[in-house]
């Protein structure tokens, strides 16, 4: 998965800005180079963060079922990002 196949639900940290190093999901693609990002707590689902690609670490990981729900149209909640954004961090090797 690159840069130029970003997923809603990916996985991804801030290597930029005063929120560097924080992990969030994304919850739209705004543009070829910007996506919104979202933890469900600093930054929820309502407002989501605009970010430059440029300035994200991506991971190859997909959070399914906020990528699922998005798919079907369905709402994305600030609880489904924060369960999936920590079981992914969770998950990434050390």
């Amino acid at each position: 998965m690159s840069k130029n196949e970003v997923q809603i639900g990916q996985l991804v940290s801030s290597l930029q800005g005063r929120d560097s190093g924080m992990f969030y999901l994304v919850v739209q693609v705004d543009s070829e180079s910007r996506v919104l990002v979202a933890d469900g707590e600093g930054r929820k689902v309502e407002k989501p963060k605009r970010k430059n690609n440029k300035h994200l670490k991506f991971y190859d990981v997909v959070a399914k079922r906020i990528f699922t729900k998005a798919q079907n149209g369905k709402r994305v909640t600030n609880e489904d990002v924060r369960k999936e954004l920590k079981s992914l961090v969770n998950q990434l090797p050390l």
